[in-house]
């Protein structure tokens, strides 16, 4: 939704068309991101198990990262994104909730790399996660998780 200052009233910008795999439809959205390169949203949309970016002139969707409709723990897939942030070289950094990890797709690549977590273990020692939600970057490029299932924030230093 767009909001205009002193309007009620929000103007749809993405999705709104039911939920699903198609791409004009989101599905679950959660975590997302503004990118004013691009100008364009970037968002887990969760029951997709894919991370899309929706420029906000456009009434469609582009595949980031994950696999339309298939969830999986490999460096391709995704299962149940809920967060994305991305840096200033436009690499995308994800939540992969159920996988108990963060993923790194690196600009322009399809295959991620894991920076924190261990894929599908979760655990509450300080390499693993458990159900990570929230993800942000601080301007040194350490990531900051919200590691939801052990209900506390971890810090990792730059990758």
């Amino acid at each position: 939704m767009r909001y205009v200052s002193g309007v009620l009233n929000g103007t749809v910008v993405a999705g709104g068309n039911g939920f699903g795999t198609n791409y004009t439809q989101l599905w679950r959205p959660a975590g997302l991101y503004f990118d004013s390169f691009s100008n364009s949203l970037i968002i887990a949309s969760t029951n997709v198990h894919a991370i899309v970016q929706w420029p906000l002139d456009a009434s469609n969707w582009a595949l980031t990262a994950g696999c339309v409709g298939i969830s999986g723990h490999n460096a391709t897939l995704l299962s149940y994104p809920q967060d994305v942030t991305l840096d200033p070289m436009g690499n995308v950094y994800v939540a992969d909730t159920n996988n108990h990890r963060i993923q790194l797709f690196m600009n322009g690549q399809t295959e991620a790399v894991t920076i924190a977590g261990t894929t599908s273990i979760s655990g509450n020692n300080d390499t693993l996660l458990n159900g990570p939600f929230g993800i942000t970057l601080d301007n040194q490029l350490n990531l900051y998780v919200a590691d939801t299932g052990n209900h506390r924030i971890q810090q990792f230093l730059r990758y």
